[in-house]
């Protein structure tokens, strides 16, 4: 038995080679998670790290060198042994239902984000996003992936008749002791009909979202942040390409502001993804009620905070900003590349200059990079190239993380992410260049070239330095050289 090593269990995705090793029964008997087999050592979490007696019977009965981590929370381990355990199944799913339970018990088993299921023809593959990379979950006969798409469709309401026409839908159902909540998207393709499941709600996914310090945001960006959200009026807009966790710093936004009782808080959002005590949330139907409809509504409700989930089209955008003028903090989302061109986008939707210039707060521009798995990577010092792109002194070469790929990680080298930021506070020598008709570029310029803000690339840059991401994945979502750094 080696030394105990603690583990943070909301970052390893639990192998099920080594659930399959130890039998519920014993790993309930003496508080065992087992989490990751490599060869002839299985490694193991306890309950109760200092004591010995399951640790033995493991490695007698199994003829295993057992590996002993201990949980960085320990109240979490029997938490994760009911989970994991309660999800146990046989080699075989008798009936599609049974196979859908065990998909989604998979895919929160190891934090997957969404789960497609692709007709490719001569078969079906079920593929799951982890981190925002896609990897294949399993394969099924063409006729049993018809039973399960029909399955889903039941269980979302729809009509399980039509094939030739998309259908949205949602899901709840219980998984491993929680409720979980998914959107359902069914669209047809040359193949037959190809299922999206995005899991929307969990236990564990709320928990992430409680603090706005939590997200991977720098000291000086959580500080603009915070000074945007208590302003008593005005427009924070967030943009980003879809997945880029754009709904998780809103929703963090939320929780920081409901928490003194004192402010009256409303939301519209197209589903509601997560709901949040002590805030009111409206669901919308894009074909009955339209999001401008909805808040044109929701201000007849005397709110003081106003989420509206997105922006995307001109009606929307001069209700929001015009709510802004009449004393409302609104905060929403834009589609935009940069903090800079979230105005122009603004600007183009029809809103006028000086009502831009006059309510704008904060502009924000955010992407997500994986972090290097704990328990894997190592790290060196960045050699004179990767000084030269990323802006690093070469004399002082920061040391920075490189992947390899172990058991916790599923061989991926990742475990987790964080956010990338770029934040543009709209202050008045700003105002005073949207009033006057400047171009996006002379913004630009003001915002990081005079007031010298960093742009996603150089908080990125930085992230690496301090080892929190690796160079791969801030080229990967920044699309940038090392001129632009």
């Amino acid at each position: 038995m080696s030394g105990k090593r603690a583990i943070d269990l909301s970052r390893v995705v639990v192998g099920e080679a080594a659930l399959a090793r130890v039998p519920g029964r014993l790993a309930r008997r003496y508080g065992i998670l087992p989490v990751a087999l490599d060869d002839r050592t299985l490694t193991v979490v306890l309950a109760n790290p200092d004591d010995p007696m399951g640790v033995m019977e493991l490695e007698s009965r199994l003829s295993l060198r057992v590996k002993v981590l201990a949980a960085s929370r320990p109240e979490t381990v029997a938490r994760a042994i009911e989970r994991y355990y309660s999800g146990a199944a046989g080699d075989e799913a008798p009936t599609a239902l049974a196979a859908l339970e065990r998909l989604v018990n998979r895919a929160i088993q190891i934090h997957c984000s969404d789960i497609h299921l692709d007709p490719e023809g001569d078969r079906g593959v079920a593929r799951m996003r982890v981190d925002g990379m896609m990897r294949v979950a399993g394969e099924f006969t063409p006729t049993f992936m018809a039973d399960l798409i029909s399955a889903i469709k039941v269980a979302a309401r729809l009509d399980i008749s039509e094939r030739r026409a998309p259908q949205d839908g949602q899901i709840v159902m219980g998984s491993l002791g929680d409720n979980i909540a998914m959107r359902v998207a069914v669209i047809p393709t040359t193949h037959g009909e190809k299922v999206t499941l995005r899991i929307l709600a969990t236990a564990a996914i709320a928990a992430e979202l409680d603090r706005l310090d939590a997200l991977g945001m720098s000291e000086q960006h959580h500080g603009m942040m915070l000074s945007a959200l208590e302003q008593s009026h005005g427009v924070v807009l967030l943009s980003g390409p879809t997945g880029s966790g754009k709904t998780t710093t809103l929703y963090a936004a939320l929780r920081h502001l409901r928490e003194p009782g004192t402010n009256h808080i409303l939301t519209i959002e197209n589903p509601v993804e997560i709901p949040l005590k002590g805030v009111n949330q409206i669901q919308i139907d894009g074909e009955r009620v339209s999001f401008a409809k909805a808040l044109r509504s929701v201000l007849r409700h005397d709110p003081d905070i106003i989420m509206v989930g997105e922006i995307r089209d001109p009606e929307t955008a001069d209700i929001a900003v015009k709510s802004a003028l009449t004393g409302h903090l609104v905060l929403a989302t834009l589609h935009a590349n940069t903090s800079v061109s979230v105005i122009t986008r603004l600007l183009n939707l029809g809103v006028p200059r000086e009502l831009a210039a006059s309510t704008l707060r904060l502009v924000v521009a955010q992407r997500l990079v994986r972090r290097p798995c704990p328990h894997c990577a190592i790290h060196e010092p960045a050699n004179e190239a990767l000084c030269a792109e990323f802006g690093w002194d070469s004399a002082k070469p920061p040391s920075i993380p490189r992947v390899r790929g172990c058991a916790f990680c599923g061989q991926l080298g990742y475990a987790g992410r964080l956010g990338l930021y770029e934040m543009t506070p709209v202050d008045r020598p700003l105002r005073d260049l949207i009033f006057s008709g400047a171009t996006e570029d002379l913004m630009a310029d003001f915002a990081f070239a005079q007031r010298k803000l960093p742009t996603l690339a150089q908080d990125g840059a930085a992230k690496v330095a301090a080892g929190f991401t690796t160079p791969e994945e801030v080229r990967r979502v920044t699309f940038l050289g090392g001129g632009e750094f």
